[in-house]
């Protein structure tokens, strides 16, 4: 197997090319392609017929000894390993790095569909797995790396929508985000268990908490192709800051804990809607505006100020009676708001949410009550 590396200086991370045996590709990647492809409810090997004749073609091609254009797998390394890139010297030290990593921090970036030709080749001509193809690594210390090489370099010829794109580096972020705070449990896809209190959460929830956080708007489209390209950019330019995810990772911590702190009182199983306006207040208030985004130095102002006055402000809750807590959160009044028409329509439910909590940002959570949120909107 050869070897070529390069760093990507701004992204912070290495593409390492490799030529390798289709039987030792194969054999990487069986787990990673069984679970397909990394990745936790990815679309699997399309089964259209335009997508079975082509593949068809790439076997028929296989066959006669073509090459295919270069498999993309994306992993994410400790800090340690990532450092020992810049010394890689050989082979033998870059399958040392691989060796270690488990199912979770490899996927597949691109390349589904000609796994799947390799696959069905190998077992149609068993002497085609001596052949070489080429395998791009992409290798990453930070998962918000990973995420915007991806969008701003993804090579995938079918167009993914913008949180399948997410989804495709999420795990290893839901595995930072657990070990970060032991307060956190992320309900798989597969479990039919409901979230029922204060850090649990379903997956699907912590992509999409994710993609608003990043794009700082309640309204997004979760299946939408990467069409929009103004929500794509807005993302973009969230994950390019190493220090992103810290962001993501200190809200999640603050809304576990306001959650948390409300008790009996809280209203946020009882009304989804209220995470994604809580998370989008944060994500405007410290970020700025889509298209009008704070300076470094206006993010670090924001975040101070946010965190001076959230910390007493969740203290006083807890350490309110259960009648006062009941008297300050107006949970009868927020029913009858959310409960007319069109306050539990759509996008309408989490604006009202993210509107009531901008209140409380701006006015430094210093209220007497929670009903100067609730009817803001």
């Amino acid at each position: 197997m050869d070897i070529d590396i390069l760093k990507d200086e701004r992204a912070n991370c290495y593409s390492v090319m490799v030529h390798s045996s289709i039987e030792n590709y194969l054999e990487k990647v069986r787990q990673i392609f069984e679970n397909r492809g990394g990745i936790e409810g990815q679309r699997d090997t399309q089964k259209t017929i335009t997508a079975k004749r082509i593949r068809e073609r790439m076997v028929s091609d296989l066959k006669e000894g073509a090459v295919l254009p270069p498999i993309v797998l994306g992993v994410i390394l400790s800090e340690n390993e990532f450092n020992e890139l810049e010394h890689l010297e050989d082979e033998a030290s870059f399958n040392r790095i691989l060796v270690s990593k488990d199912n979770e921090d490899i996927f597949i970036i691109d390349g589904m569909q000609r796994t799947t030709a390799l696959k069905e080749a190998v077992e149609q001509s068993p002497g085609i797995k001596k052949q070489f193809i080429r395998v791009e690594y992409w290798l990453a210390a930070q998962s918000n790396a990973m995420t915007y090489r991806m969008l701003v370099l993804n090579t995938g010829q079918v167009p993914w929508s913008l949180r399948r794109q997410i989804e495709v580096v999420f795990q290893p972020i839901l595995k930072e985000l657990e070990q970060k705070n032991s307060e956190i449990e992320v309900i798989a896809i597969d479990d039919s268990r409901r979230a029922t209190r204060a850090g649990q959460f379903q997956k699907n929830a912590v992509v999409e908490l994710f993609l608003v956080f990043g794009s700082r708007t309640e309204k997004i489209d979760l299946n939408e192709k990467v069409a929009d390209e103004f929500t794509k950019q807005d993302f973009i330019e969230s994950t390019s800051r190493p220090e992103f995810t810290e962001e993501f990772y200190k809200t999640i911590d603050y809304l576990i804990r306001f959650e948390k702190a409300l008790g009996k009182q809280s209203f946020f199983k009882k009304q989804p809607a209220s995470y994604t306006g809580f998370v989008t207040a944060i994500a405007l208030h410290t970020m700025g505006r889509p298209g009008g985004d704070h300076s470094r130095e206006e993010r670090e102002k924001k975040w101070k100020t946010l965190e001076e006055h959230i910390e007493p402000f969740i203290r006083k809750i807890e350490s309110f009676s259960d009648e006062e807590r009941e008297e300050f959160v107006c949970l009868e009044i927020l029913k009858e708001l959310t409960s007319k028409t069109g306050k539990t329509k759509g996008y309408e439910n989490r604006k009202f949410f993210k509107e009531a909590f901008k209140v409380l940002i701006d006015d430094k959570f210093e209220v007497k009550s929670m009903e100067v949120c609730w009817r803001t909107y």
